[in-house]
């Protein structure tokens, strides 16, 4: 079957706004869809196709886009790559800058429209979203944080210094605050405990609060807090980032080696059904791999995941084809980092995931806090991203973007009660709510590399979405599509 449509789309009305003159445009578009009614017929499925294109940009200039046509042609066929793990279009949340305090939490007796002390606008748009999962408490923030200054009545949590990022951490938003708002937002908990300077008891008693029944001495507590029920929490990671000299507390890979497995033994002693996450270096070269290597060899039988981090470093705001191409330099760090991983633990009947669980962009203008401007094209790193973790859905299981709320964001708030959604975020709701679970392999003959294409299915085979990403703001594509094997329902 084929078909054939002109990309990017023809603009015939926008409407855009500028939100701030911090923050990125909002750009509504309004597209002539171009297609030969001879698609139609020969379609034998409810098929979704969809694309995300560097039009956006372009659509900035209000006027007819001009320039080269390059002929691509692409094949989506039935052989199926694997199943997506939800949990890829996860987030995170830190007590960094305004992320937890402002972004996420105001309190109750703010002035600003909240739950319970939840803003409430924020909590709005991220159940828009439905992010599976949400890591917390960091970050570098983890490696310094005592959770049992977080639960309790408020009024008499201690307020503490942030070692990790400076100010004052008031213990406003705890344990249980965390769980409340995963719950609202429909979002599976992630807990990273504290290794820099932490004990594999307190972790361990950590666990026994969130998962332990009332007859346990963590698990009354959690009772005597307002909360009989266990929260249940599956996923927990063993400290962040241990090999950097930013963090508090790092160590060599020996050493953070032989934490793992008593911080492992001492928190599955008490609920053996959960989900493990240890330390890994990405983009460390010689050394970083070495890391990797000495964990998965002391540890490996004692994890689930290793964890990733990646971000595009401090690209120039103007660099747009650094900031595009940069999700392929992630797939290829990925697929060098799992080859390690699987000849590692081979004979070892052990199937180790990646948890790329901090990636985004870093821009050189990230200030205090980590507030920064968010340019349209973050939205495209954002949808390449996705491209990458649909390819490698057999490899990484989860991944969560730094961060959800004013930190390098993909939402952003401020005092006066007002809130901004971005492309990045636009990007996450766009492919959480239009992707299918099955990978479809797809071909594209582009000797220009301009298309990034993934192609998914719904489990019971009715409908195929086609994502697509133009990543030329100069060239218009002519692409003509073949569906390979699927046979018509109607004729």
């Amino acid at each position: 079957m084929k078909c054939r449509w002109r990309c990017p789309w023809m603009v015939v009305n926008d409407s855009l706004t500028i939100a701030s003159n911090a923050y990125s445009s909002t750009l509504k578009i309004m597209m002539k869809f171009l297609m030969r009614r001879e698609f139609w017929k020969h379609l034998n499925r409810r098929i979704l196709l969809w694309m995300i294109t560097t039009t956006l940009i372009i659509g900035l200039l209000n006027k007819p886009i001009e320039g080269e046509v390059v002929n691509v042609e692409i094949m989506v066929t039935s052989n199926k790559v694997g199943e997506i793990d939800p949990k890829i279009y996860g987030h995170f949340i830190e007590h960094l800058g305004r992320c937890i305090y402002g972004g996420v939490w105001v309190g109750e007796k703010s002035k600003i429209p909240n739950l319970r002390g939840f803003r409430l606008d924020v909590l709005e748009v991220v159940k828009e979203m439905n992010p599976p999962v949400v890591r917390w408490p960091g970050g570098c923030f983890s490696d310094t944080y005592h959770w049992k200054d977080g639960v309790g009545p408020r009024d008499k949590r201690p307020k503490r210094p942030n070692p990790a990022w400076g100010g004052i951490e008031t213990n406003q938003f705890g344990t249980d605050e965390f769980i409340e708002w995963c719950r609202l937002v429909g979002a599976e908990p992630f807990i990273v405990v504290n290794v820099g300077s932490g004990t594999p008891q307190e972790a361990a008693e950590w666990v026994e609060y969130c998962n332990g029944d009332v007859d346990t001495t963590y698990g009354r507590l959690r009772m005597e807090n307002g909360h009989a029920e266990p929260y249940n929490v599956k996923y927990w990671s063993i400290g962040n980032e241990i090999f950097g000299s930013w963090e508090i507390g790092h160590m060599d890979a020996d050493t953070y080696a032989q934490k793992v497995v008593e911080f492992a033994k001492a928190m599955k002693n008490v609920d053996p059904s959960i989900k493990l996450v240890a330390v890994g270096w990405y983009g460390g070269g010689d050394e970083g791999a070495s890391w990797n290597r000495k964990v998965l060899e002391v540890a490996g039988d004692y994890i689930d995941y290793l964890s990733l981090h990646t971000y595009c470093w401090k690209p120039a705001p103007d660099d747009y084809h650094t900031i595009v191409n940069y999700p392929l330099e992630v797939e290829k760090e990925l697929r060098q980092i799992a080859s390690m991983v699987e000849s590692v633990m081979r004979n070892r009947g052990k199937d180790i995931k990646i948890s790329l669980d901090e990636w985004g962009v870093w821009y050189p203008d990230a200030t205090e806090g980590l507030m920064q401007s968010v340019r349209l094209c973050d939205g495209l790193l954002a949808a390449g991203v996705f491209h990458v973790l649909h390819r490698l859905c057999n490899i990484v299981s989860i991944a969560n973007f730094a961060q959800l709320v004013n930190a390098l964001p993909a939402i952003v708030t401020n005092d006066e009660g007002e809130m901004y959604v971005n492309p990045i975020y636009l990007a996450f709701k766009l492919y959480r709510h239009n992707s299918g679970k099955i990978v479809l392999k797809t071909m594209v003959e582009d000797s220009n590399d301009i298309l990034d294409v993934s192609a998914t299915m719904d489990r019971d085979g009715n409908r195929l979405y086609l994502a697509v990403i133009n990543k030329d703001p100069s060239r218009i594509v002519d692409a003509k599509i073949t569906l390979s094997d699927f046979k018509p329902r109607n004729m």
